[in-house]
Order: C-alpha cells, then sequence, then structure tokens
C-alpha cells in the first residue's frame, strides 16, 4: 500500500482537464479509488499507478515517502 503527495497529484488532476469519472476510466479503476489517491489515503500500489499514469505522473514522483514511513514507524500497513 502506498500514499500520495496530494498537492502533486491535485495539481496533476487539474492539468489533465479530467473529471474524477474521467480518470477512474482511463486508469480502469473505481472513481472511489481516485478520490483516495486525492485526499492521500493508502491505496494498493497497483491502483495508484495507474491513477498517476492517467493523470501524467511517474508513479514515483508522487509517492509519499515521509508518510509511509510514519505509517511504518506506527505499525500500519
Amino acid at each position: 500500500m502506498v500514499c500520495g503527495k496530494v498537492e502533486v497529484i491535485i495539481n496533476a488532476m487539474v492539468a489533465s482537464c479530467m473529471s474524477p469519472q474521467e480518470i477512474a476510466d482511463k486508469a480502469g479503476v473505481s472513481v472511489s479509488i481516485v478520490y483516495r489517491v486525492r485526499k492521500g489515503y493508502m491505496v494498493k500500489m497497483e491502483r495508484f499507478g495507474k491513477v498517476c499514469r492517467a493523470i501524467g505522473l511517474q508513479p514515483e514522483e508522487a509517492i509519499d515517502h515521509e508518510r509511509l514511513k510514519t505509517f511504518k514507524e506506527r505499525g500500519k500497513p
């Protein structure tokens, strides 16, 4: 599971000129996954990657490694 940098993801979504539903359709995921990614929630890696690519981001640019460290330190997945 990974979480993203909210500002980076929102900026890319705005630049894509697509609605959340259009992003979901292009990525092949549900619109709820798009909203979870946009809010910085933890999602499965493959879904995160699909959303990132649909909005023109390389996933490695958008992963919030600092927050992931915090989750690991607290013992969360």
